[in-house]
């Protein structure tokens, strides 16, 4: 069933998005709502899978990741069906590579989306050519590199 969302727990979710650190009292004040009512919501939230775990964004570049590239990758579903294999377990198999952000199957031209996100062109040279091209059935891959986040 799906749950009930109102506009005071979209505020509320947007608050949390922006800093989930944000203590209730506070959240409260800011909402105009008493803080036994924004603990209960994010209780509900929580119990119907709205917020489905927390998080932290990581500071890449203080992490040394100063790289970001955008990778589509391309299948050869012949071959996967050969090996009895699907797109699902290629996304699974990059997942697993060392700098792999994320990997989606899509729509359109290519068939994953992967983000990746390295020290350098080494590192990133590494990843691509020695690991992402190597998964069988991947035929083919075309890099867009991230010149600027928003």
């Amino acid at each position: 069933m799906q749950p009930k969302i109102d506009d005071t727990d979209l505020a509320l979710l947007d608050i949390l998005q922006s800093n989930a650190k944000a203590r209730i009292h506070s959240i409260a004040r800011k909402m105009g709502i008493p803080p036994s009512t924004v603990h209960h919501r994010i209780q509900r939230l929580e119990q119907e899978g709205v917020i489905a775990g927390w998080t932290i964004r990581k500071n890449h570049s203080l992490l040394g990741l100063k790289m970001k590239a955008h990778v589509l990758v391309f299948v050869d579903l012949a071959v996967l069906a050969a090996a009895k294999r699907t797109q699902k377990d290629v996304a699974v198999d990059i997942k697993r590579v060392a700098g792999v952000e994320a990997a989606d199957i899509v729509t359109g031209d290519a068939d994953l989306l992967v983000t990746v996100r390295c020290r350098d062109m080494e590192d990133f040279q590494k990843v691509l050519l020695e690991r992402l091209q190597s998964i069988k059935g991947i035929t083919k891959t075309k890099t867009m590199m991230v010149v600027s986040e928003a």
